[in-house]
This record gives structure tokens, C-alpha cells and sequence, in this order.
């Protein structure tokens, strides 16, 4: 018998079902490759070529104000009225989706500016809800792009950057240390967890550039909850018990140990306000001559101070780096630093994105408090001041 006789044996066979099968398997494989295609295709020519078209905002804040992460919070609320139900069908065939938001915060050269690109047609509500929260700030509509300060071709010759992406180290369904944790029991005086991040922005010299956005979209709530719920019945399962059974009498408390309750807790606690789908990025561009490592680190190693306890913590993203090892080191990071400023130039969300809730993302991206100083941060003359209610106007 030749050595190939079974393998003969088995093309043989499956020639004979791919015969008879080929009208089914045929259309699944076209459809895995051509749907990707399609939907790029509907999304980027009939939705955002018609209507959509993202617009940069520049928000200017006074001297004095007062702000606190929780009007950032109450305003990450707010941007959710700009979400609709959008069906399968819908986004397949008319490439609808939902809107999405990117918040930044950037240092040219040492001077500290926040912005927030948003598509036009929700501009008005980006006031809104801004303004509602914060009364003095101004935003200015259609701001310059800082991008355009930054030459298209780095790295080269004379520009060198670093970034990253960042990403949850643990299921999405736990939540990082927040906001409320900053904050000193005794005095009430709330520690800035950005404080370090605008200290490293404002301390940016000529020829550097800071770069940090916290991209955001809509997710399903339902599917989300639904994954949190699986954590919490998977948890309890360890200790035979039941989502179901009603442990108010403290048998909970007897059964699961400290560390698994606290675990629970905070769970809970993500899930009971409302979410974003987020991509977080940053980057750090200089000339050659002034490139400095300790620039490059200051927010990748700022955002990992939000570990604590039972929480969540941020790590870098291996695909979205612009670290490279071993084979063509040299050539690898260069298209990898390319392409991670390609993605924050464009906004574009790819990869893992994880899911974190409007106090989360408020800890993120917020103005800063009344006891964080950047002197860097330009500042309005004055207070931004309502319009007189008898002005005329004007048919």
C-alpha cells in the first residue's frame, strides 16, 4: 500500500463535498471578505461622505473657574442624547451609525489647549450640555487643526515620536479607580488624578508637541449589562451560589470572601451608570535634537496610576505601540509610529476598545481643578456672560 493511498483517500473526499456543497460554502466565504469591504464603502461614501463632517472645537476656559469632574460626568450624560437606534439593517446597508466624540487635550510647545472634534450636526448639543455645566467657558466652532503644526512625514531626519495606545488589563465589566477616590475625606479636597499629565503639557519647550485624546462612541447598554451580569453569576458559581437566591440575610457575607465581595462591588458599581465605548491614545512629537524619553513617558505612566485595590488599570496596547523587537526593529517602528499618528489624526477606532462609564471617562478628560495650577493653560480675560433678555432681534 503507497504511502499515499490516505491522503489520497481524503482529498478524494473532500473533493466529493465541496461538489455538492460548494453553492453553500461559496457565498459564506464571499460574504466574509466583501462584507468588510461594503460596509467601509457605505459608512465612508453614503453616511460620512453626505452626513457627517466632524468638526474640531476649541474650549477656552477663565482663570477662576470652579470645576469639578462631576459636571465633566454630568456632560458625558449629556452627549448621549445625540444617539439613536440604529438597526442591523441600517448599518449594514446605509452604513448608519452612531456618533462619536474624540475629547483632547494638547500641548504645543508648552501651551495647554482643550478640544473636543464632534460631528457638525451635533455641534448645538456639544454647547449645550457644555455650557450647562460650565457657564464661562467659550467654544470656538471650526477651531485649526494642531495637526497641521506637525509635519506629515514623522519620524524622519528631523522629527522623532513616541505613543502608545492604551487598554484595560482586566475584563471592562471592572471599573479603574475614579475621581471619588482623589478625594480627601477629612478636608474634601479633591487630588487632580490629571495633574501630573497637565504638569508634563505645560512643562513641553519649542519643537515639542503633547498629544492625548480620549476617543468615545456609543455602545449597547443591554449587551454590556448582560456581560457584567455573566461576571457576577460566573463569580458566584465559584461558591455554588445563585444570582437568583436572595442573600439578604448575610449569607453572602459568610460564604464569599473579602476580597470576592469587594470584586462584586465594584462591578456593581460600573454598572450602574450609564457607558461609553472608548479608545484611549497619546503621543508625544518633538524635533530630534530636544527629544527627550521622560516626555514620551508622562502620560503612558500617568494613566497607570488608576490601579488600586480590586479595580482596573491601564496597560500599553502591543498592536498600537510604537515599540518594535527583533526582526526589522528599525523599519517596523517607523510604520508603527506612522500609523498609531495616522489613527489619532483621522479619530479612527480600531482594535479593542474597552467600555468604560461617565465617571471613568470624567476621571480621564476634565478641566482642571481649582487646586490643580498650570500656568501654561491660555485663559479668557474675562467671564463668558449671557446675552441681555430684551436684546432686539433682528428679522
Amino acid at each position: 500500500m503507497s504511502p499515499f493511498d490516505p491522503l489520497f483517500q481524503v482529498l478524494s473526499m473532500v473533493g466529493i463535498i465541496l461538489k455538492y456543497t460548494w453553492w453553500i460554502i461559496l457565498p459564506l466565504g464571499l460574504y466574509s471578505i466583501f462584507r468588510p469591504l461594503w460596509k467601509s464603502f457605505v459608512i465612508n461614501v453614503l453616511f460620512f461622505g453626505e452626513t457627517i463632517n466632524f468638526t474640531l472645537l476649541k474650549i477656552s476656559l477663565p482663570k477662576d473657574m470652579l470645576s469639578k469632574p462631576k459636571s465633566m460626568e454630568n456632560v458625558l450624560g449629556g452627549l448621549m442624547g445625540s444617539s439613536s437606534t440604529i438597526t442591523y439593517y441600517k448599518e449594514v446597508m446605509f452604513g448608519k451609525l452612531n456618533d462619536y466624540f474624540s475629547l483632547e487635550i494638547v500641548s504645543n510647545e508648552g501651551e495647554v489647549s482643550f478640544y473636543i472634534l464632534a460631528p457638525h450636526r451635533s455641534i448645538r448639543l456639544v454647547q449645550q450640555v457644555f455650557y450647562g455645566q460650565f457657564p464661562d467657558v467659550e467654544i470656538t466652532v471650526g477651531a485649526e487643526d494642531y495637526f497641521n503644526r506637525i509635519p506629515a512625514t514623522v519620524p524622519d531626519e528631523n522629527w522623532n515620536m513616541w505613543g502608545a495606545k492604551m487598554i484595560l488589563a482586566n475584563t471592562d465589566c471592572l471599573p479603574i479607580t475614579t475621581y471619588s477616590q482623589f478625594e480627601d475625606p477629612k478636608t474634601g479636597d479633591l487630588y487632580d488624578p490629571l495633574a501630573s499629565i497637565l504638569e508634563a503639557m505645560g512643562s513641553m519647550g519649542p519643537g515639542e508637541h503633547l498629544i492625548y485624546q480620549v476617543q468615545i462612541s456609543m455602545v449597547d447598554s443591554s449587551s454590556w449589562r448582560k456581560k457584567g451580569e455573566a461576571e457576577i453569576e460566573k463569580v458566584l458559581k465559584e461558591y455554588n451560589m445563585s444570582p437568583m437566591t436572595d442573600y439578604s440575610d448575610g449569607t453572602m457575607m459568610r460564604i464569599l470572601p473579602h476580597h470576592k465581595q469587594e470584586y462584586l462591588k465594584s462591578v456593581h458599581y460600573k454598572m450602574d451608570k450609564p457607558a461609553w465605548q472608548c479608545q484611549i491614545l497619546y503621543a508625544y512629537i518633538s524635533r530630534r535634537e530636544v527629544f527627550s524619553p521622560v516626555g514620551s513617558s508622562a502620560i503612558g505612566g500617568s494613566l497607570r496610576m488608576f490601579e488600586s485595590g480590586n479595580n482596573n488599570f491601564f496597560l500599553t496596547d502591543k498592536y498600537y505601540t510604537a515599540s518594535a523587537y527583533q526582526f526589522m526593529n528599525k523599519t517596523r517602528r517607523r510604520y508603527r509610529k506612522r500609523r498609531l499618528l495616522k489613527l489619532m489624526q483621522e479619530r479612527d477606532m480600531q482594535g479593542k476598545l474597552d467600555v468604560l462609564n461617565v465617571e471613568e471617562i470624567a476621571t480621564l478628560w476634565h478641566f482642571p481643578t481649582q487646586l490643580t495650577q498650570v500656568p501654561s493653560i491660555p485663559h479668557l480675560e474675562s467671564r463668558r456672560s449671557p446675552a441681555p433678555s430684551n436684546l432686539p432681534i433682528g428679522e
